[in-house]
């Protein structure tokens, strides 16, 4: 074997090992870029409108997505927003044990996310 045919195989090997950590990647953080932005957003709303925030909230969202699958993240998000809003016809967002363990695994990642990142 010659050594550019060595180096062509090592090169694709390089590029296919590339391949497959960037989807590895993907998969792992398959939060929609609309839902990051806007936790993103709030976080950097709330602690601070720096670089570092930027840097510190984008880290929040990545540990989020590490610890929480999106649908996960989705419902709980849902039954946060729906709790806040009054009247008979959303109680069952606020008084349904399940729906609060839901919302209880998010706020734990958070809290892991503000471990690592904050």
């Amino acid at each position: 074997m010659s050594m550019r045919s060595s180096l062509a195989h090592v090169s694709a090997a390089i590029m296919a090992l590339g391949t497959i950590a960037a989807a590895q990647h993907a998969e792992a953080n398959a939060y929609p870029t609309e839902v990051v932005a806007d936790y993103v957003i709030g976080c950097m709303a709330a602690n601070g409108e720096t670089q570092e925030m930027l840097r510190r909230c984008s880290c929040s969202i990545d540990a989020v997505a590490s610890i929480v699958p999106y649908e996960t993240y989705e419902r709980a998000e849902t039954v946060i927003r729906m709790s806040d809003v009054a009247g008979a016809n959303t109680e069952i967002f606020r008084t349904t044990s399940m729906l609060k363990k839901i919302v209880d695994q998010l706020r734990l990642a958070q809290i892991e996310a503000d471990f690592r990142c904050f």
